[in-house]
């Protein structure tokens, strides 16, 4: 079964803790990670639990943790919905690949997509931005290829290998993703967030053979 219609994303949980905390130590995940990195293993699980924590019994979140989620491989990477204004319907969007050798090309390309469509679909925002570093040129032609505008940059603004570099704000509109939505239908015909809420619902509700 191909990647894109085998994954799907659902809400990170405790019990996603080792994967994430694994993935926060692997010094090629920190160097895309937004921010600063913890220092030790101890600060890494303490992170975790907070950002796992925070999604709990809150009926409007201002930030939402969703894992890409495999069938065949397991969880594949993690997406971080930060500053979610309802009032204004826009949040920041984070795209993490946990698994090095998935960071490239269509997966990268198909976990963008399904944060895109899990914002302007399931929490009916109008807007949202990403912040992407200027050595991170997987991600950012995503979003340039997804119709995103680069509406900032922010020069030497991140150190990363001892070397100071830029940071890009993007912002993407619900009309644009509409836009791309229908340039790409063919590609992901059957395989939407909706129909493959369906597709997953009929397979639990099948009788075992």
């Amino acid at each position: 079964m191909a990647w894109k219609s085998a994954a799907f994303l659902r809400r990170a949980e405790r019990e996603d803790l080792d994967t994430v905390v694994s993935w926060m130590e692997d010094p090629d995940f920190l160097r895309f990670l937004y921010g600063d990195a913890a220092r030790s293993p101890k600060q890494i699980r303490e992170n975790i639990v907070a950002m796992l924590g925070r999604t709990t019994g809150q009926t409007m979140p201002g930030g939402v943790y969703l894992l890409i989620d495999s069938k065949e491989d397991g969880p594949i990477g993690l997406i971080s919905l930060q500053n979610i204004s309802w009032r204004n319907r826009s949040c920041s969007i984070d795209v993490y690949i946990g698994a090095k050798s998935m960071r490239a090309g269509m997966v990268a390309g198909v976990s963008w997509y399904r944060a895109m469509e899990y914002c302007f679909d399931e929490l009916n925002l109008h807007r949202i931005s990403a912040f992407i570093y200027e050595f991170n040129s997987a991600s950012w032609r995503i979003l340039e290829r997804s119709g995103a505008k680069r509406e900032m940059t922010l020069q030497e603004h991140v150190a990363r290998d001892g070397k100071l570099y830029a940071m890009y704000c993007y912002g993407l509109l619900r009309d644009e993703f509409n836009a791309l939505r229908e340039e790409v239908a063919g590609k992901l015909k059957g395989k939407s967030l909706a129909e493959m809420i369906a597709a997953q619902r009929d397979e639990v509700a099948e009788p075992a053979s």
